[in-house]
């Protein structure tokens, strides 16, 4: 004779998504899921990625369909995002297989170590017992900059999935002394639509995140700064704060509006461009595009 027990394991993160935020690349970060076995019987488990999923379509097919659909605007993402270039896992957990003794509990370190930039990092862990039922399910994200400071928002002008393939190389002429200084700038589009009914004109407003990341080797914040921004009053547009400190590990919010003139023509597009400078342990430059127009249409 004997008894039939169910397990009864239970995890500190409920699922969902859990993001890592933006790392320096080639250093990581480590976030601990916490297994809870409140059975009277040791329980096995398993914790598996779906890059490493032998049953996964090759060549990112999973994430066909967000290569077909519009992604502006869109916070869909593939389960499987961008990939280390050396060929290890962006994302781990240690350790991936195990037994949680009854009554006590047991770490999952999971880790994220990318080695180059990207804002398209994204993973799914699934937690499973050994009857196959699932504890949880984690769609686990992250970035990476080459540099402490970096910005975040603006429309999407790249699609969530990337090649491993090195860069083609083409012959260029050689550079002259001023090209060979001056740095190149990061593009970057915000488009601002105003609203219209009966009459009354709704301001546009989009919000931009400078952040700074948190290291060992640099403990000082950076600093950001739009040159000119004077020059943006004429058109309606504003940008607040023009100027400001960040702190490591923190964020600023910086927004953007902007109002339609009173003569304003119907479906005129306003733009202009203007440099936004962070300065951090480098100096790098973001080339803001602001383009605006009113609609009637709902959003």
């Amino acid at each position: 004779s004997g008894v039939a027990v169910v397990p009864a394991v239970t995890s500190s993160h409920p699922g969902g998504v859990l993001d890592f935020g933006h790392v320096l690349q080639k250093e990581c970060a480590t976030h601990v899921l916490k297994l809870q076995n409140s059975s009277v019987v040791a329980v096995g488990f398993r914790a598996l990625l779906a890059s490493l999923s032998p049953s996964r379509p090759p060549g990112g097919a999973d994430g066909l369909a967000s290569l077909l659909r519009t992604h502006t605007d869109s916070p869909v993402q593939p389960a499987v995002g961008s990939q280390n270039l050396n060929g290890l896992s962006v994302f781990s957990a240690v350790p991936a297989e195990g037994s949680v003794a009854p009554g006590r509990s047991l770490d999952i370190a999971v880790t994220f170590r990318p080695d180059h930039p990207s804002v398209n990092y994204s993973d799914r862990l699934t937690v499973e017992l050994a009857n196959k039922s699932k504890v949880c399910v984690v769609d686990v994200k992250g970035a990476a900059s080459s540099h402490n400071m970096y910005l975040l928002g603006g429309d999407v002008l790249t699609v969530p999935i990337e090649s491993l393939l090195p860069p083609p190389t083409t012959r260029r002429p050689p550079l002259k002394e001023p090209e060979l200084k001056e740095k190149p700038t990061t593009p970057v589009l915000v488009t601002l639509r105003a609203g219209y009914s009966a009459g009354v004109i709704t301001p546009a407003v989009r919000e931009l995140q400078v952040g700074c990341i948190a290291t060992q080797s640099v403990k000082k914040g950076g600093e950001f700064q739009w040159d000119n921004a004077a020059s943006l009053q004429p058109l309606g547009f504003s940008v607040e704060p023009s100027r400001g400190s960040v702190e490591p590990g923190h964020q600023r919010t910086v927004t953007v509006t902007w109002v339609p003139h009173s003569g304003y023509k119907p479906y005129e597009v306003v733009q202009t461009c203007l440099p936004l400078t962070l300065t951090g342990d480098e100096t790098n430059v973001y080339r803001v595009t602001l383009m605006a127009l009113v609609s009637t249409a709902a959003d």
